[in-house]
């Protein structure tokens, strides 16, 4: 990549337009580019990396500043470079982003970046993100790489000169893409602490699982504790074995109590036989005596029901002959009865009755008060539309009255207008000359303008204003007669209320009535009342009936005395209900006693029946019976213990077992795979105990630093006329920190190698300046041997002598004779008399600008 033209506006400290021709150098390969400090002198390199990279290269230079702050926000900021690559010629245009007032209201609003680039072709390729990626695929560099290569600063190639190896091998590590490498020593790092994690994981849940086993064995118990308390374990298949034998022996152990507890079991069973069938045999027995007891009461009991019993004959005979006298009366009963029904459904109609009439009476004073406050609602109408044509007429007469002055008003200045206008004819007149009103040649007395303001304008203006008045004046008329039309209305309707429901005129009042449906509140009112005398002829009728009924009834009794006849039909009925519960009461007795009795005599015989099974128990054996059961329980419960403890053992072990069965596997396999990589770890990483602590990745930057060096002291030897030579340090001595990259410099004066730190300024520029291009160098070459026929060499010159000025001039000539573009950035004024090509930067309170000299 070579330049050709850079051309820059409202960019850094530069206000104005600049452009700077790199194809006018012709051969001349280096030009100074100087100016004093803070002028601008490596923007001009910002510039070229901000137009190919979007990026400018200084480490704390950014994006967001980059349009000069000199400018106005109407100037357009821009970076346009054309350079060559391959033989063919590219340009690319960028605008940086930048923040700007609004051009209306307040705020400020954000100009977004843009960019563009032409390729040899003739096609444009416009957006940001296409450009970037299309000049990156280009050049094979990122700006970090590209500043690297093209831009050589003082002051970070002295830092790299005296860094110690974790920061020269940061360095290395981007400039040298060895990342892979650190990422190998990480991943196997990685790999050894999750097998390490892994292979400990295993260890503890052995341990956990031993910790977990129940131990009877006493040897088994003693390597137990031993590893739990020592976190460790050497030999598991003795402890396998182990606890295998403890397991088969848990086995054998409940096979045996399995017997004795079935043994047990059986004898128990033998004798809660035996047990239950004495308790049979003593239930039944007492269960006889019971019922043996109970028979003799109910025998008793029985006995005196059975006399009752006897009588039932006679009391059936009592009770026919009661039926017969009852049936006597029975007709004479039956009427009597239901005259006193009627006597009741009279009462209650006769009440109904009285209320159906004060219902009559207060319909009859509603639909009256209804119908005065009709006629006085309409009255009331009748005087608010009288008051209202009242104020009505009134407020016409004055308007009238208004009307009138404005007509006579307008008639006034109508007349006025009209002599106005034979005012202005007379003024045309001449004597001699026919009037065009009257034909008159002489003009004795020609009429005068009295009131120039009575235009037609005004006359009509204020025509049409009366003629507007005159209308209003005449709906006002309208309006009261319609409001006497109303009047008349009511007056009408008033008349008609008064004879169609014979009302009393002298009755009304000045009393406010609120406006209802009176005419409906009528109808209904009527309605009702229609209702209600229905139902009073109705219930009149009921009545009627009623006592028709009722003589019916008195004239077809045998006996007169209505009393002596419900009171002996009362007590018949009595003495017969009494005497027929009396014979129901003493069968139903009769029949459950008699029941209960054989019911009883059954039960006994079944009783009697089942002692026979019973005659070879012996009941004097049950506490016997019982005790021993209560031992042998005992015995089964301990048993039972001793089961379930041995099943919980075997169980428990059995299952921590197999898990450290399958756990020593595992670990056996995890052990010898963190092993392997714990060595490939700690050889990758530099930590293995007794070796020098140089990690993989800084054992290849070694040897990028190796060829770096190669490069540099080829520049050194001149500068320094062989004096000088870089080394990389011998670190073999260092076990305890990370070494390799370390440097050290050789001074053929003394022949003693001692650090670079010792160097003097001069010493220390020129040593960084070689280290600077011979980095550049194996970057260049590392890089897909890609060509950048540019470099900036920044500063540093100021800190030498004239003849190690020389001679370092000789090395930057010697690397323009290959045609490499150089640019030299210092403020020396002794570079200007040493090199033709310049670009000079001045720095003012405007800003920047640039004179080219080339």
């Amino acid at each position: 990549m070579r330049p050709i033209k850079l051309t820059l506006q409202a960019f850094g400290p530069f206000k104005e337009k600049i452009v700077i021709p790199f194809e006018n150098l012709g051969s001349g390969n280096i030009y100074l580019i100087s100016g004093v400090t803070g002028s601008g002198k490596t923007t001009i390199f910002d510039a070229i990396c901000y137009a190919l990279f979007n990026s400018s290269s200084g480490s704390i230079r950014g994006n967001s500043s980059l349009k000069s702050h000199f400018a106005s926000d109407e100037t357009e900021s821009f970076v346009e470079f054309d350079f060559m690559f391959n033989g063919e010629k590219y340009s690319i245009l960028r605008h940086p982003s930048y923040e700007r007032k609004k051009t209306r209201g307040e705020g400020f609003i954000i100009e977004q970046s843009k960019a563009q680039i032409t390729l040899p072709n003739g096609k444009i390729i416009e957006k940001t993100k296409e450009v970037d990626e299309y000049i990156q695929n280009l050049l094979g560099l990122d700006v970090v790489q590209f500043s690297q290569i093209a831009l050589l600063a003082q002051g970070e190639f002295l830092k790299l000169l005296n860094a110690d190896t974790q920061t020269r091998a940061e360095v290395f590590r981007n400039i040298f893409k060895t990342w892979d490498y650190a990422n190998f020593q990480n991943n196997l790092k990685d790999k050894m602490l999750e097998l390490k994690n892994e292979y400990c994981a295993i260890e503890n849940s052995i341990l956990q699982h031993i910790s977990a086993v129940l131990c009877v064995d006493e040897e088994l118990n003693n390597i137990s504790q031993k590893y739990t308390q020592n976190s460790c374990f050497d030999n598991l298949d003795d402890y396998i074995l182990l606890l295998t034998s403890q397991n088969k022996k848990d086995i054998d152990s409940l096979e045996l109590v399995k017997k004795e507890t079935e043994t047990i079991e059986k004898n128990i069973s033998n004798l809660q036989n035996e047990f239950q069938k004495i308790q049979n045999k003593i239930q039944i027995q007492k269960q006889i005596y019971d019922f043996l007891s109970e028979k003799s009461v109910l025998d008793n009991e029985f006995k005196i029901i059975e006399n009752d019993f006897k009588t039932i004959p006679e009391l059936k005979n009592k009770l026919n002959c009661l039926l017969l006298e009852i049936k006597k009366i029975q007709d004479d009963y039956e009427k009597i009865s239901e005259i006193t029904k009627l006597k009741d459904e009279k009462s209650e109609v006769q009440t109904k009755n009285d209320e159906i009439e004060k219902e009559i009476l207060a319909t009859k004073e509603k639909d009256k008060t209804i119908k005065n406050n009709y006629l006085q609602f309409v009255h009331s109408q009748k005087l608010q539309l009288a008051n209202d044509l009242a104020n009505m007429q009134q407020e016409f007469l004055n308007f009238q009255n208004e009307v009138n002055q404005k007509s006579t008003k307008y008639d006034f200045e109508y007349n006025e207008y009209l002599k106005m206008q034979a005012g202005i004819i007379a003024q045309s007149l001449k004597n001699n000359q026919p009037c065009p009103v009257c034909g008159s040649l002489v003009h004795p007395a020609p009429a005068k303008i009295e009131n120039k303001n009575l235009t037609k304008e005004y006359i009509d203006e204020s025509k049409n204003e009366l003629d507007e008045l005159n209308k209003i004046l005449f709906e006002k008329s309208n309006n009261c007669s319609l409001l006497a039309e109303k009047i008349k209305s009511k007056e009408d309707l008033f008349e008609l209320l008064v004879k169609k429901y014979n009302l009393q005129k002298d009755n009304i009042t000045n009393t406010q009535i609120d406006e209802i449906d009176f005419e409906n509140e009528i109808l209904v009112n009527e309605k009702e009342l229609e209702a209600l005398n229905s139902e009073a002829i109705n219930i009149s009728q009921t009545l009627s009936s009623i006592d028709s009924k009722i003589d019916l009834l008195l004239k077809n009794i045998k006996d007169i005395d209505i009393e002596l006849i419900l009171k002996n039909h009362e007590t018949l009925e009595k003495e017969y209900e009494t005497l027929k519960n009396k014979i129901s009461t003493i069968e139903e007795k009769y029949n459950i006693k008699n029941v209960e009795t054989n019911n009883l005599n059954s039960k006994i015989k079944l009783l009697e029946e089942q002692m026979k099974t019973f005659q070879d128990i012996d009941i004097n054996r049950i506490n016997e019976i019982q005790l021993k059961i209560e031992k042998d329980k005992e015995q089964i419960l301990n048993l039972d213990k001793n089961i379930e403890e041995i099943i919980s053992r075997k169980s428990i072990n059995e299952k921590m077992l197999a898990e450290i069965v399958l756990k020593s596997e595992q670990f056996e396999k995890a052990s010898k795979e963190y092993r392997n990589y714990k060595i490939l770890s700690d050889c990758a990483n530099g930590t293995l105990k007794g070796k020098v602590r140089m990690p993989f990745e800084q054992y290849i930057q070694g040897y990028y630093l190796d060829l770096v060096l190669y490069e540099a002291n080829k520049r050194l030897k001149i500068m320094t006329q062989n004096q000088f030579q870089l080394f990389r340090k011998n670190d073999s001595f260092a076990l305890n920190q990370k070494a390799g990259l370390d440097l050290e410099v050789m001074d053929f004066h003394t022949f003693k190698k001692r650090s670079t730190k010792t160097l003097s300024g001069g010493e220390s520029f020129k040593a960084a300046l070689a280290l600077a291009l011979g980095l550049s160098d194996c970057v260049s070459n590392f890089s897909g041997a890609i060509n950048i026929d540019a470099m900036f060499i920044d500063e540093g010159f100021g800190s030498l002598d004239s003849e190690s000025l020389e001679l370092a001039l000789d090395v930057v000539f010697s690397l323009s004779d290959n045609k490499r573009l150089i640019g030299l950035i210092s403020h020396i004024e002794d570079l200007k008399s040493k090199i033709q090509n310049q670009i000079i930067v001045n720095k003012s309170q405007e800003g920047s600008s640039v004179e080219i000299n080339f």
